[in-house]
């Protein structure tokens, strides 16, 4: 503006003197707020890595038994929400190893898992719930070297947690009838696990139900169940069959159950699932995207080696020469570290029985 400008010997001429100014002043100024500032930093610094550390299983229990947060729309709201979803988190990434776990210890966390998943979770608290049950099917997961866990409070636990499992898996909700037939597969080995069977066809079988269930079913009951269990592999056979474009995803799931059953018929879409360029050009359903406009698409690149790892474990009981040589190709030659890795540690009882003789 005209009016700021002045020339330079009127500016010279009026100006007066400034001092520097005093230590008090530049205590007050500058390092009282410093200090303040960093004391505040601190203080948020202390309260990220408090937040950030990993909770025991008994203080995750424990505050998952208090209110959490609340949903809108399809949306958790509110820090109790998030920390909610972080205990339930933690829970089950501490039941991933259960060989530590005594029969006593089994009993016990599966009674308080079972309470906190009966009385103190709802189905519209995004995965909470479902964290819960996966963790609850866990307490009773097998490991290697442990010991038989067949007194009649164990037996009695598992009838336990089976049951609520299966009454989880009835729910009018998606996604909890799902997360509660996954979760029955950590009871892979345990003869009460064969109580689930009649669920488990029902769901299979049942065209009415959603496709996402019926994959589950489909999933599970390889692991739990045996060669000579000819319904389960009559309605697996059955759905391998399924020719809907729609029900691809069902026909994989089912062969592979009947890989893991060491049934031969299953060869052709194993060795399909095997090979990644028949990867490459199949195409699924996709129905999560845009659920109002489900289309069909090609596998991404993660979701083929999801199923190539996933295909591999199960291929390890079909005892067919291609089949076999194929994990070899993949464990020695294919180009991700992770499949290789993965059919190296599948292959490990063999190379090392192969090393002894």
């Amino acid at each position: 503006m005209p009016s700021d400008v002045t020339s330079p010997s009127t500016e010279a001429s009026e100006t007066p003197i400034i001092e520097p100014p005093s230590v008090k002043l530049i205590v007050r100024l500058f390092l009282i707020p410093l200090i303040i500032v960093a004391v505040a930093v601190g203080i948020m610094f202390l309260i990220g890595l408090m937040a950030g550390q990993t909770p025991s299983f008994d203080e995750a229990l424990t505050r998952l038994k208090s209110p959490g947060g609340q949903r809108t729309a399809d949306w958790l709201i509110g820090p109790g929400s998030k920390q909610r979803y972080l205990d339930a988190k933690a829970l089950v990434d501490q039941m991933k190893k259960p060989e530590g776990m005594s029969e006593a210890e089994r009993i016990k966390i599966s009674d308080e898992l079972i309470d906190l998943v009966t009385n103190y979770t709802k189905p519209d608290e995004g995965e909470v719930q479902h964290f819960m049950l996966l963790a609850l099917g866990r307490s009773w997961q097998k490991a290697p070297r442990q010991g038989a866990m067949d007194s009649a409070e164990a037996v009695a636990s598992r009838e336990k947690t089976l049951a609520t499992l299966m009454a989880f898996a009835k729910k009018p909700e998606l996604a909890t009838r799902k997360a509660a037939i996954l979760a029955m597969a950590y009871l892979a080995g345990w003869e009460q696990a064969r109580e689930a069977f009649p669920l488990l066809l029902e769901k299979l079988r049942d065209e009415k139900e959603d496709l996402d269930v019926r994959l589950a079913a489909a999933t599970v009951l390889g692991p739990l169940a045996k060669s000579s269990d000819t319904q389960v592999i009559d309605a697996l056979r059955e759905t391998m069959r399924d020719t809907a474009p729609e029900d691809a995803e069902l026909v994989w799931a089912s062969a592979l159950s009947l890989a893991e059953l060491n049934q031969t018929d299953s060869a052709d879409t194993i060795l399909k699932l095997l090979d990644r360029k028949e990867l490459a050009d199949l195409q699924y359903f996709d129905r999560e995207t845009d659920p109002q406009h489900p289309v069909f698409r090609k596998l991404s690149e993660d979701e083929q080696l999801r199923i190539l790892i996933n295909t591999m474990i199960g291929a390890k009981n079909l005892q067919l020469p291609q089949v076999q040589q194929k994990l070899q190709d993949l464990a020695k030659n294919d180009p991700s570290p992770r499949v290789r890795a993965a059919g190296m540690q599948i292959l490990e009882p063999q190379i090392n029985a192969d090393t002894r003789r």
